[in-house]
């Protein structure tokens, strides 16, 4: 069997001529085991199977544990079951190809748990045929969570780099998708193929209600997405939406997993953690965005 930094290095020879150096936006190379650019600043790839083209940044928030949760959680209790097929779906009515896109990246991908199981929706559509299937590329700068992801996926390449300074050269990424993380832009424009397309998730009004219902006051309790929504479609074309809406059931653990990776509780005090360790289930509730690259000008 492979090893994992072996089946790195396999689908980096794919990535290759997409990427640039961070440093110095040269161009990238493998070389005796490590990740060079032209101007020979070096990268590992790590044994556990992933790039670190961010090796001086220090996360202080998302640590291993949280992923850990986050991994159970997304992976045992399902808990984003079918919005995966309704990304598709959108795509589909977008007029997207899913035979024919070449790569897609994930932006924030955390530990990979999304593009793992975006990625095997993905491969339902197309029959299983692995030569219809794009790259895919899961991206974060938390080295924790792309270490878990590593471990447990082999479906993409794992990187650990600056959402806000991709490592990609101008116009050669077909498709990004973010799923509850902040985005810029600008640098998605700039990374995009001229057909390029982003997607991009962001709560909706019931998002995780139970829970901030106990942590909130009540005018807070409504999630508003209407800025973010209106900014996204300011900077792409050819907008596009879907919302998704799930009541999940949850046991006593998949309720503690999903209290340590939830931020809104990293705060909670005594009485509130017991409040919502009494829940026995969640609302997940999304808006689906979709948008092609827009043109400077």
């Amino acid at each position: 069997m492979e090893s994992k930094r072996t089946q790195a290095i396999q689908k980096f020879n794919y990535w290759t001529t997409h990427m640039t150096c961070p440093i110095c936006k040269s161009n990238l190379s493998f070389s005796h085991n490590q990740v060079r650019c032209d101007h020979n600043h070096s990268f590992d790839i790590a044994k556990q199977g992933y790039i670190n083209l961010a090796p001086n940044h220090q996360e202080a928030h998302y640590n291993s544990d949280l992923f850990t949760a986050r991994q159970r959680i997304m992976q045992d209790a399902n808990l984003y079951a079918d919005v995966y097929q309704q990304i598709l779906e959108l795509l589909i009515e977008k007029g997207v190809d899913l035979t024919q896109v070449s790569n897609l990246i994930d932006l924030g991908t955390g530990e990979g748990s999304h593009l793992n199981q975006l990625a095997q929706t993905w491969q339902v559509h197309v029959g299983n045929n692995q030569d219809q299937m794009p790259q895919f590329l899961g991206l974060d700068l938390a080295k924790d969570g792309i270490l878990s992801a590593a471990k447990h996926y082999t479906n993409a390449l794992w990187v650990v780099a600056d959402l806000s300074q991709l490592p990609f050269k101008d116009g050669q990424v077909e498709g990004t998708i973010t799923i509850l993380s902040p985005s810029n832009y600008a640098e998605l424009n700039r990374a995009l193929s001229e057909q390029g397309w982003a997607l991009k998730i962001v709560p909706g009004p019931n998002y995780l209600k139970e829970l901030r219902k106990i942590i909130l006051p009540v005018d807070e309790q409504k999630h508003d997405s209407s800025a973010s929504i209106a900014k996204f479609k300011a900077a792409f074309n050819d907008f596009g939406q879907s919302h998704y809406q799930q009541y999940r059931p949850l046991n006593k653990e998949q309720i503690r997993d999903l209290i340590q990776m939830t931020p809104l509780m990293w705060h909670a005090n005594e009485s509130q953690m017991t409040e919502a360790m009494a829940l026995d289930g969640i609302t997940i509730d999304l808006q689906i965005l979709f948008g092609r690259k827009k043109e400077k000008g």
